[in-house]
């Protein structure tokens, strides 16, 4: 990531979770859309049906509002698409807190478990 300030790209973060980089050239500092890593994590493992074995359920900023979180779905190498956000087709959801993104995504699963 280039820094918008003076265009170096020795930039950092103090926190792969945070949205802050900062510019070692000039010490810029300027706030991302999404961290580099996910806030939360889990996998939960379904039994029976045709999606079975390890979903991966991950926690991010929700792109339309960055107080408020979204959770991904992976399964067998892919995301899930659910097309709800046009800047982020792969994020759902719109919750309060990181936990509250978390149980909705593993609720997500657990619903494709049951049908």
């Amino acid at each position: 990531m280039k820094c918008p300030a003076c265009a170096s790209d020795r930039t950092y973060r103090t926190d792969p979770k945070s949205l802050i980089v900062h510019c070692e050239n000039c010490r810029h500092s300027w706030k991302t859309r999404q961290s580099l890593k996910a806030l939360l994590r889990d996998t939960h493992y379904l039994r029976r049906g045709p999606m079975k074995g390890s979903h991966d359920i991950s926690v991010w900023h929700c792109p339309t509002d960055l107080n408020r979180y979204s959770f991904a779905l992976g399964y067998g190498g892919g995301i899930a698409s659910f097309k709800e956000f046009a800047e982020d087709d792969f994020l759902s959801g719109s919750f309060e807190t990181p936990e509250a993104a978390l149980a909705a995504g593993i609720e997500e699963v657990k619903s494709i478990e049951r049908s």
